[in-house]
């Protein structure tokens, strides 16, 4: 009886015991390890002596919803080789990116990011984790690519082994899809009919032009971009044969008033945006800002570059000539032109800008060129100097019949004698003595009026050449750059003290010490309008890699594309005249 109650207790012991066991110590990932051979042992014993407490082991299944969890802690590929397996990694040095250029990954190539290509091709023959992208370039698969297969005009090929998890992606051109291919997501193609815009010709166009600094461009696959152009040519010629008054009109505003032309461009660049947001908060004028006022810039640079052209066309054949005979002929030049690496882009920029800026003048201004001062207005009728009070009625008479010889003699020369008056009519019948004599002309009424010196035309002048320009343009330069240590106030700076000193004095400080003058080419004083014209375009002949400047030690008049521009020449002032 002693011996089964201590049987009894033993086992009521163990069973408090058993969650501290062995299998429940296998239950647990931390310690499934860990080996105790003589529990087990030990365990079945007691159950077999007791087994009404045996029972009591059910309490060491209660660990078992933490199985998975375990199995998500130790999950991996080869545990569950249904599931797809996606890789992310944000690093840019993951990526794979060309600009202007071809992005290849090889079939032995894996790229943990992603793989894309601006303005040129991508091709996938391996492992990409992310997304394969192209724009403007094709895009071509025949790899693996965990993310999304995208092309933007440009087609997308996918081929035989072409593996895409994600979604294949056509924007303007073709997607070609071999059957065998596999793509998880969706397949889209929009827009197919812009595969006009193909990406080989827009990235033979960028190789054999636009990286070499031209615009136009000679290589395969340009053939769509010549009917481009010639379209554009079509459309010039159909302007200056439907509107050739509207053509001349634009070519004589930019001949007689080029400083206007250039400001108005300026200004017209630095209110667009302005005027277009200002459209968009009325929002009664979204529709103006978004439709019109785009329409309208393309139509004045349309309308512009024509009259541009027939005004260069027509100093070769002539102003006589139609204005499209003339256009054509404007047309050959620039393109020949603008195959000029570096210097044929920067003339495609500056004949849209003045194109644009020649239109816009032209639609506000009169093309009548201004009159030389001091010259009367047409249809004005001369005015004839009073005669000095009390000169007799006779002699007023004889005044008016003195050879005009005698009255536009030179001032400060002896007065020439006058021809003695024609000889009285003598009526029949009375005698010559009874015709009384007209008394002589005083002196005083025949000889003209001292008049004042004309003024001297400073442009006639000797024009200064290229390197005491120079000089003197380092002077203000070393002086404004003294004054304004900030960079981005050096440039309105100096533009501001050359147009105030322009219009007052004539001439910078570097220009007075040089005895350099700034004077207008057609005699008339100094303006704001020309001040402030000359100074902005001097940005023009610095950024165009100092051409501008250049052009003055090769013009025959030393004249600067700024001078040109603004109508102003820079002479030096003869000995003795004094700028200050």
């Amino acid at each position: 009886m002693n011996a089964k109650l201590k049987t009894l207790t033993l086992g009521l012991l163990l069973t408090a015991l058993i969650p501290f066991s062995p299998a429940a110590l296998a239950a647990d990932p931390e310690n499934s390890g860990t080996a105790a051979t003589p529990t087990p042992a030990l365990h079945e014993v007691v159950a077999a002596q007791a087994p009404a407490p045996a029972a009591a082991p059910a309490p060491a299944a209660a660990p078992a919803p933490e199985t998975p969890l375990h199995e998500v802690g130790a999950g991996s590929p080869a545990a569950n080789p249904g599931e797809k397996t996606r890789h992310h990694h944000g690093g840019d040095s993951d990526d794979r990116v060309a600009v202007f250029g071809a992005t290849y990954v090889g079939p032995n190539e894996t790229v943990e990011g992603s793989a894309v290509a601006v303005m040129g091709p991508v091709t996938v023959d391996g492992v990409v984790h992310q997304d394969a992208v192209a724009v403007m370039g094709a895009n071509t698969i025949n790899g693996t690519v965990h993310g999304n297969a995208v092309a933007v005009l440009g087609d997308l090929t996918l081929g035989p082994k072409a593996r895409v998890d994600g979604n294949a992606v056509c924007v303007g051109g073709r997607l070609i899809k071999d059957p065998s291919a596999v793509v998880d997501g969706e397949t889209v193609e929009q827009m197919s009919g812009l595969s006009l815009f193909h990406h080989k010709t827009a990235s033979s166009w960028w190789e054999h032009g636009l990286s070499k600094g031209r615009p136009f461009a000679i290589g395969p696959n340009l053939h769509l971009f010549w009917i481009a152009n010639l379209i554009i040519v079509a459309l010039y010629l159909a302007l200056a044969l439907l509107f050739p008054g509207g053509i001349r009109k634009c070519a004589d505003t930019l001949e007689h008033r080029p400083g206007i032309v250039f400001l108005t461009g300026i200004l017209a660049i630095l209110g667009m945006p302005v005027l277009f947001i200002v459209l968009l908060a009325t929002i009664v004028g979204i529709p103006v800002a978004l439709v019109v006022l785009p329409l309208s810039v393309i139509a004045c640079i349309l309308f512009g570059k024509a009259a541009l052209y027939s005004f260069v066309g027509r100093t070769i054949v002539g102003r006589e000539r139609h204005p499209a005979l003339a256009l054509l002929v404007g047309v050959a030049i620039f393109i020949a032109l603008c195959f000029i690496p570096i210097l044929g882009l920067m003339i495609w920029a500056l004949v849209t800008f003045l194109g644009f800026a020649c239109a816009l003048t032209a639609l506000f201004t009169s093309t009548k060129p201004a009159a030389p001062a001091g010259t009367p207005p047409a249809g004005a009728t001369p005015t004839v100097a009073a005669p000095p009070a009390g000169t007799p009625p006779a002699s007023v008479a004889q005044l008016a019949a003195v050879p005009a010889a005698v009255v536009s003699s030179p001032v400060g020369a002896a007065p020439t004698a006058a021809e003695p008056p024609p000889a009285q009519p003598v009526s029949p019948g009375v005698p010559p003595a009874a015709v009384p004599a007209a008394p002589p002309i005083a002196a005083a009424a025949v000889a003209p009026a001292p008049l004042s010196a004309p003024p001297v035309n400073e442009a006639g002048f000797a024009k200064a050449g290229f390197w005491i320009r120079m000089a003197a343009l380092a002077i203000d330069v070393i002086l404004i750059a003294i004054i304004f240590h900030v960079a981005f106030l050096f440039l309105p700076a100096i533009a501001a003290y050359g147009a105030v000193l322009w219009r007052y004095k004539g001439a910078t400080i570097g220009g007075i010490v040089f005895g350099l003058k700034v004077v207008r080419a057609d005699g008339r004083p100094m303006d704001w309008v020309t001040a402030a014209v000359r100074a902005l375009a001097c940005f023009l002949s610095l950024i165009v890699i100092g051409l501008g400047f250049l052009w003055i030690a090769f013009d025959p008049e030393k004249r600067g594309w700024h001078d040109k521009i603004a109508g102003t020449v820079v002479v030096r002032l003869p000995k003795g005249l004094s700028l200050v």
